[in-house]
């Protein structure tokens, strides 16, 4: 129980594992009450080395930059070692390039929107999981096809490979500081398939990185619950947008690495099959497991009152994007992607709203 400067009073309620926290209010000034809902499951992940007045006095900044740079790590496995034994396994089974991208591009490139699903299921116990595919898909549509439309046409004109690193600029040299220790992880633990001693062993390197997704995903859930905990933000606005654009970072690479070299139909693909991964078995994968075989007969109970809205605006920008790519004469161009960009903003500000309600 704890006391704000607007009145505010809480009680702490024991349900199983996790806590429910309601909490009543009252604001002279604005003459209003409010009654509402929260699910913390900060409790459910190992205690943070901060307290809360602590996060809220400047420590959270530190829960954010390492959210960010999970989400860096994640683009680093999927550019440097996911796509190159993507590309192997493709060549090795003779499939064209649509097949590749809406089949291994996709169930790969999704596995961090996967194991934040199982997550959320059975760690968190909220909707952080199911913002968050939610929210992911709606990226995967309108943000991914976007960025395609807007870099497709710049020609990546590298054809031989350096084995030194150049520090152009004191960001390069930032950059390059921060990412050593990734890289050095990384460098030692999952062979590169694009080197020509490793290029045999890229169904581990296929393996290795997806694990690797999954550990980074696990931190990354791990630090935005901390933070939306610290700044009283619902888990399902959470995983509607920052999750939901840090999950599908290797989507995104993946996707605009393959539209640069030419390969449209692939990007496109990936993005598609993505939310067909996302949303029957980042979905329907762990309520199963949680359902049938952890639990069975239990019921994975889903508290958000916005997703609703949420999902009719995901049915929504499937129909716009394919009315948008109709009317731009089936091509990806810097005019449709800026236009797929605005429609994304949209959706996150009336997502938010809803949520608010």
């Amino acid at each position: 129980c704890y006391y704000h400067q607007s009145c505010q009073v809480c009680l702490l309620v024991f349900e199983g594992e996790s806590f429910l926290y309601f909490w009543w209010s009252f604001n002279p000034c604005l003459y209003s009450q409010k009654c509402s809902l929260f699910h913390s499951a900060i409790h459910e992940f190992p205690e943070d080395i901060f307290t809360k007045g602590q996060r809220r006095h400047g420590a959270i900044l530190l829960h954010v930059f390492c959210a960010v740079y999970m989400f860096y790590a994640l683009a680093i496995v999927c550019d440097v070692y996911f796509v190159p034994s993507l590309e192997k396994i493709c060549e090795n089974l003779h499939l064209s390039e649509d097949v590749a991208g809406a089949t291994f591009m996709a169930a790969g490139s999704s596995a961090p929107e996967l194991f934040t699903s199982l997550i959320g299921v059975f760690i968190t116990k909220g909707d952080l999981g199911v913002g968050t595919i939610v929210g992911s898909a709606v990226f995967n549509i309108l943000v991914i096809i976007g960025v395609c439309g807007i870099f497709a046409v710049i020609v990546n004109t590298l054809t031989h490979a350096i084995n030194f690193t150049i520090l152009n600029g004191r960001w390069e040299q930032v950059r390059w500081v921060l990412s050593w220790p990734l890289g050095c992880l990384l460098y030692y633990s999952v062979p590169n398939c694009v080197l020509p001693r490793w290029e045999r062993w890229f169904m581990v390197t296929f393996v290795a990185s997806t694990l690797w997704i999954a550990v980074f995903s696990y931190l990354m859930v791990w630090m935005v619950t901390i933070i939306s905990f610290t700044l009283d933000i619902p888990d399902v606005v959470m995983g509607i947008t920052f999750l939901a654009a840090g999950t599908s970072v290797p989507d995104c690479m993946a996707s605009l690495i393959v539209a640069r070299q030419g390969m449209g139909d692939m990007a496109v693909s990936n993005s598609i099959g993505s939310n067909i991964f996302d949303i029957l078995l980042g979905l329907g994968f762990p309520w199963a497991l949680r359902t049938l075989v952890v639990d069975y007969g239990s019921t994975v109970f889903i508290n958000s009152k916005g997703l609703l809205y949420s999902v009719i605006l995901l049915l929504a920008s499937v129909f716009l994007t394919v009315l948008s790519v109709h009317l731009n004469h089936w091509r990806l161009n810097r005019r449709l992607g800026l236009g797929l960009m605005f429609l994304y903003a949209i959706f996150l500000l009336c997502s938010i709203c809803f949520e608010r309600l």
